[in-house]
C-alpha cells in the first residue's frame, strides 16, 4: 500500500522551550530556527523508525485493488479515524463507501484497520488504472509518549552539540534513541 501525508502536523510534539531546557540554553531566540529544524528532523526520524505518527496528521493511502481478506491494515499508527474510502472505476466514476453499512473502523487494534461488517463484501468493479482506491484517515498520537520525546531530545542534543561530527558518538546516541523508540515500534511496519 502506498501512502502520503496529505495534511502535515500543525504543531510539533516538542516545543522550542522544551528543547532549550534539555540543552540548557537561555531563552534567547537566536537559534530558534535551527532548533525548529532539528525538532522536525528528530520527529521525522522517529516516525520513520517506529511507523507511528508522533502528532495528528491526515494520511491518504492508495490501493490498486481491494484485498481478499475482510480487513485493510492502515500504515502510520495510531489510527484516530477514517475520513473516507473512495473507489474509481475504469470510466473514472468515483464512489464513496458508507461507514457502518459498508465498513467499520477499528482504532483499538495496532495497526488500525478497516473491517467489513458481517455479510458485506468489498465492492466488485473494474478499477481505474492508477490508484483506484483512496483511503483518507487521521493518524498520530494526540499525546506523544514520554519515551519518544526523550528519543527526540537525545537526537536533538547530539545534533546540536556535534553539528559537524559524524564519528562514534553518533552511533552511541542513535543506539540510545533506537532503544527508546523500539518500545513503540510497529513491528508490522
Amino acid at each position: 500500500m502506498k501512502y502520503k501525508i496529505s495534511t502535515a502536523i500543525s504543531t510539533e510534539p516538542l516545543t522550542a522551550s522544551e528543547v532549550k531546557l534539555h540543552l540548557r540554553l537561555t531563552s534567547d531566540t537566536t537559534e530558534d530556527t535551527l532548533l525548529a529544524a532539528m525538532i522536525k528532523r528528530a520527529r521525522e526520524y522517529c516516525e520513520g523508525y517506529t511507523g507511528r505518527g508522533l502528532a495528528t496528521q491526515t494520511v491518504t493511502a492508495y490501493l490498486d485493488e481491494f484485498p481478499c481478506e475482510n480487513e485493510i491494515e492502515l500504515p502510520l499508527a495510531p489510527l484516530q479515524s477514517v475520513t473516507s474510502i473512495k473507489y474509481k472505476n475504469s470510466a473514472g466514476t468515483e464512489t464513496t463507501m458508507t461507514v457502518t453499512t459498508q465498513y467499520l473502523v477499528d482504532t483499538d487494534s495496532d495497526p488500525g484497520r478497516i473491517v467489513l461488517p458481517y455479510g458485506v463484501s468489498w465492492p466488485s468493479f473494474t478499477p481505474y488504472p492508477v490508484n483506484p482506491i483512496t483511503i483518507v484517515y487521521v493518524a498520530g498520537y494526540v499525546s506523544i509518549p514520554e519515551t519518544l520525546k526523550q528519543a527526540m531530545l537525545l537526537l536533538i542534543g547530539h545534533w546540536y552539540e556535534n553539528r559537524e561530527n559524524t564519528g562514534e558518538a553518533t552511533k552511541e546516541i542513535e543506539f540510545a534513541a533506537t532503544a527508546l523508540m523500539s518500545m513503540h515500534k510497529s513491528w508490522w511496519f
